[in-house]
């Protein structure tokens, strides 16, 4: 974990064993979405730790670019996909008294599967685009990429978002279930507007960025 250096102005990584006195785990973490995380308090409480947990100082002034919170889109637009192959699954197999076939065949549903999958392939290109650009980038070229890690978080998620709406469209009021796998997805997918980077910074900073480029 990181942690300020009393008497100094530089902060550090610490090797933190759980089984160490004073440490502990709070149990709060009690969310609508991505309860699965366990995202809970840590707590030190007086704990020691020897010269060698100190494992590396972190350099001062404005973060760096982290292609790393690529997992952040990445897990959202999971969610999103199996919420729109479970869609997708049901209305192949759901055939109301009302008509003939399946109401996959109902233009409406079509449109909304469709514009759900163009959401899907829309986002998962570009995700990968980004990630592949930041895995061939030189050191000095991921500098730069600050605005598309930000974009491509803003965009899969936002993307994210109106696919399950669109899923739970399609399926109806049984997506309103309790054990319908639909409601947990729509309740995790929302936890990926309160991850960083949040969208009005995004926006602000890509503004500033193509102000910057056309002075």
């Amino acid at each position: 974990m990181s942690a300020a250096i009393e008497g100094t102005e530089q902060v550090g990584n610490f090797l933190v064993r759980a089984g160490l006195p004073g440490v502990r785990v709070d149990n709060t973490w009690d969310t609508l979405g991505m309860r699965a995380t366990g995202s809970d308090d840590l707590i030190l409480e007086n704990v020691a730790l020897r010269e060698e947990d100190y494992v590396e100082t972190l350099g001062g002034g404005p973060k760096p670019p982290a292609g790393w919170l690529l997992h952040i889109p990445v897990t959202y637009l999971g969610i999103a996909t199996a919420a729109l192959a479970y869609s997708a699954h049901a209305a192949n197999h759901y055939s109301p008294n009302s008509i003939d076939g399946t109401i996959a065949d109902l233009p409406n549903v079509q449109q909304k599967i469709g514009e759900a999958e163009l959401l899907r392939m829309r986002s998962r290109h570009f995700l990968y685009s980004v990630a592949r650009k930041w895995d061939e980038s030189t050191s000095a070229e991921r500098e730069q990429m600050q605005g598309e890690l930000g974009a491509v978080k803003h965009s899969v998620v936002n993307d994210a978002l109106s696919i399950v709406d669109l899923a739970m469209r399609v399926v109806g009021a049984k997506s309103l279930a309790a054990d319908n796998p639909l409601g947990r997805y729509y309740r995790d997918v929302r936890a990926g507007l309160h991850n960083p980077p949040m969208d009005d910074m995004t926006i602000i900073q890509l503004a500033k960025s193509t102000f910057a480029r056309h002075p």
